[in-house]
């Protein structure tokens, strides 16, 4: 057996630079082993204690790489406490049902048990997505192939079978009835990264395309503070002006950024005249996003408005706000429009890090998903390639404009159409062709049906558990 102390160490480091910002994709499968070796040895609550520990540090040094201007460093905790403790309870129960039932079958009650865990979070609470494995894979657009057939936990189950597998293999002298399984799981895996690899190879998106806009505003807004209104009616122009040179240059679909500007009660109706004027003249249609002050800056409304030829077509609140956000929480999914190129709808930037929203629009049969965002450095390019997988998922082409990070639009496959930084020069009007035709995808149809079949193989290992115990 490796030394304690070095199995902690490893366990830190692998913990802390796999995932989020400066991310060691190839690092996430094996990231589980030195967790995996150290809770064998555990004979009594102190090192469960210790265990708990360990694993919050890690997360807390992960988190904190995303962790950057305007944000404070105890945000971190937010996040790192409930992945730690999730991750904690998940290998408690791992290891307690694994000494019952051996090493074979705890290779994969561990990967169900980890990518259920995974699920449960998106599905069930508001941290969405962020923990997925899938999201450490981000630069590899075949294994992201995947989540076109069961989601994203269809591919982190591979991931977490790496770090079972790897474990028992050092543990065991015997190594021979593990040969067999492995060699089968690894090559279905290679058979489903092969369908990934054909498909990204051959996703050339056939049919016509509509040329769309994405704007990202130049006003900084904070949560602390709403800025003078004359800031805000210079920075509304500007957006104006921008949307209008969007127009000359043949955009037919632009949307601004998430909370683009700050519009007043006592302006609203103007200013969705003027929105709306602008639309039924050059025949556009606008995704004009902004935050509408109830409270003052303690709560607000963080929308958009989807108008079509001068109509509107969906006035859509941010279904999941941040948590900590004091924007009043959307109480529908967005509505769709059929344009005459495509059937388009969208989303708020957060919004997207739930694959259950994602597939709404799936199952809406959405060409075009429209997602104004606003992010900063820390989540800079993670957040919108997190957004890309709900494309892959969907089966749909994706805008999304963002404040403080990089603008996207990227086709069903998850190719980038076009990018913007908002970094550098640039006139924060980012052009693209997207594909208006929708792809079929498994995930459309079946959804989250990977951890179902999961969960029934739990409950059959929970079910000899049961028995063996009571024999």
């Amino acid at each position: 057996m490796l030394n304690t102390k070095f199995l902690w160490l490893l366990s830190i480091t692998f913990i802390a630079l796999v995932g989020m910002r400066f991310n060691v994709g190839i690092l996430a499968w094996v990231m589980f082993v030195p967790l995996l070796l150290l809770v064998r040895e555990i004979e009594n609550k102190k090192s469960w204690f210790l265990i708990f520990c360990l694993i919050q540090l890690a997360y807390f040094i992960q988190i904190s790489k995303i962790i950057t201007d305007p944000m404070p460093i105890v945000m971190a905790l937010l996040f790192s406490v409930p992945m730690a403790l999730g991750s904690w309870i998940v290998l408690w129960i791992f290891e307690k049902v694994r000494r019952r039932i051996g090493d074979s079958i705890g290779i994969f009650f561990f990967a169900s048990l980890m990518s259920v865990s995974e699920w449960l979070t998106f599905y069930t609470t508001e941290f969405g997505s962020w923990g997925s494995m899938t999201y450490t894979q981000l630069d590899d657009l075949a294994f992201l192939q995947l989540s076109s057939l069961f989601g994203i936990t269809f591919g982190s189950f591979f991931i977490y079978l790496s770090s079972a597998f790897i474990t028992v293999f050092i543990v065991n002298k015997d190594r021979t009835q593990f040969i067999k399984p492995a060699i089968i799981t690894s090559v279905i895996f290679l058979l489903f990264y092969s369908y990934g690899v054909i498909r990204v190879e051959n996703g050339l998106s056939k049919g016509s395309h509509v040329l769309v806009a994405g704007i990202s505003s130049n006003m900084q807004i904070t949560p602390h503070k709403i800025p003078d209104k004359q800031y805000l009616k210079e920075g509304t122009n500007i957006l104006i002006k921008k949307t209008k040179i969007a127009i000359e240059r043949g955009a037919k679909l632009i949307a601004w950024n998430e909370g683009a500007t700050i519009i007043f009660k006592e302006d609203e109706s103007k200013f969705i005249e003027q929105v709306q004027m602008i639309s039924s003249l050059n025949n556009v249609d606008l995704f004009i996003a902004y935050i509408l002050p109830v409270d003052g800056i303690k709560k607000f409304e963080n929308k958009y408005l989807f108008i079509s030829q001068g109509k509107i077509l969906d006035e859509y609140f941010k279904y999941h706000p941040v948590p900590g956000e004091p924007a009043i929480k959307g109480t529908h999914y967005a509505k769709m429009g059929v344009l005459e190129y495509a059937n388009v709808s969208g989303a708020i930037c957060y919004d997207f890090d739930f694959p259950v929203l994602g597939r709404e629009l799936a199952k809406k049969d959405v060409d075009i998903a429209v997602v104004p965002s606003s992010d900063w450095k820390g989540i800079d390019p993670i957040h919108g390639q997190m957004a890309m997988v709900r494309a892959i998922e969907g089966g749909y082409s994706l805008l999304r404009p963002v404040r403080g990070a990089t603008s996207y639009a990227f086709d069903a496959y998850g190719n980038v159409r076009a990018s913007m930084s908002y970094f550098e020069e640039n006139d924060r009007i980012m052009m693209a062709s997207l594909p208006t035709k929708k792809i079929w995808t498994l995930y459309g149809v079946v959804g989250d049906i990977f951890p179902f079949f999961l969960i029934l193989f739990m409950m059959l290992i929970g079910i000899r558990v049961y028995f063996k115990n009571s024999n």
